[in-house]
């Protein structure tokens, strides 16, 4: 069976799927790349981060031991899009055609894997799914609170994206918050609506969760008001595991943490589409972009389940 224009074969889609498994016809999971970068205030290069994420993924592992399966076959198939072309479009404009390139491809009976640049991209998809899911919870996984009206006055900065999340009247969870300004935390302590768990809460030993996910993801999962959208900022993620960033920080999740709060979402409110941004690749070190799409199918595989709890 013979793929679509602008789907990708074996040798270039996510995980190196050969057919049937990577036609759109059959598929359960739609890895949709926006490589979009303009407002990087810091390290140059996550418009690379998309491509860099899909070619590492092809080392992937297919069966998760954790699970006793293969995720792509329990979903059907994972089908791959040719990346979007964003030559020429910047801010609203941007975010205008990635919100309309997903929204074609937002299904109940289908899970979404946006792939951007900066975290300005994750906005696109984020306001396709509100569209069709009205009651989701966006949880965000950051080190960045991104909360800002406007970054060097720029309200579409990657700085500001979850601003414009919260303008659009969705409920927002931040998870391993450990860089804010003073106008972010006045936002975040008079709106109802934003709940964010900061790092030195959750991870410190010292902080009121004791550093243990069995104590802090339960609060997590009791903040989500509905099915959840991860929009997954690699930087929420510490350093040391993936240090190819935009904007590094000290300090973030690691590794089995996020996957036990990934489950717990998963098996809890449920997730209906994710973004992965902010990777910015280093010249020979691949270990964070491929950290990060082994990652992304681990959560695939605990989305997948989840669907089944519920």
């Amino acid at each position: 069976m013979t793929l679509p224009d602008g789907w990708l074969g074996a040798e270039q889609n996510f995980l190196g799927i050969e057919e049937p498994w990577c036609h759109p016809e059959h598929a359960g999971v739609y890895v949709l790349p926006a490589p979009y970068e303009h407002t990087s205030s810091y390290v140059q290069g996550s418009d690379r981060g998309p491509s860099a994420i899909i070619e590492a993924s092809r080392q992937v592992e297919l069966y998760d031991e954790t699970l006793g399966s293969e995720t792509y076959r329990e979903w059907g198939g994972v089908a791959t899009r040719a990346p979007l072309d964003l030559a020429g479009k910047i801010d609203r404009e941007a975010v205008h055609a990635i919100e309309k390139m997903v929204q074609r491809h937002v299904d109940p009976a289908r899970f979404l894997v946006t792939l951007t640049g900066e975290h300005t991209g994750a906005l696109g998809a984020i306001r396709a799914h509100a569209r069709r899911f009205r009651d989701l919870c966006v949880v965000q996984v950051d080190a960045h609170g991104d909360l800002r009206q406007a970054y060097q006055n720029n309200p579409y900065s990657h700085a500001s994206v979850m601003a414009r999340v919260v303008e659009d009247g969705l409920p927002l969870v931040q998870v391993g918050i450990r860089s804010v300004s003073p106008e972010e935390i006045d936002l975040i302590r008079r709106t109802k609506t934003i709940a964010t768990f900061f790092a030195s809460q959750i991870l410190d030993p010292s902080g009121p969760y004791e550093g243990r996910a069995a104590r802090w993801v339960p609060e997590v999962v009791k903040a989500c008001r509905g099915p959840v959208y991860l929009t997954f900022d690699c930087d929420g993620l510490d350093a040391s595991l993936v240090p190819a960033l935009g904007t590094p920080e000290p300090g973030g999740l690691g590794w089995y943490d996020t996957l036990a709060m990934v489950t717990a979402l998963a098996e809890g409110p449920g997730i209906i589409g994710m973004d992965v941004s902010e990777i910015a690749p280093i010249e020979g070190l691949v270990a964070p972009q491929f950290a990060i799409a082994r990652l992304i199918y681990r959560i695939l595989g605990r989305v997948r389940a989840g669907r089944r709890v519920h």
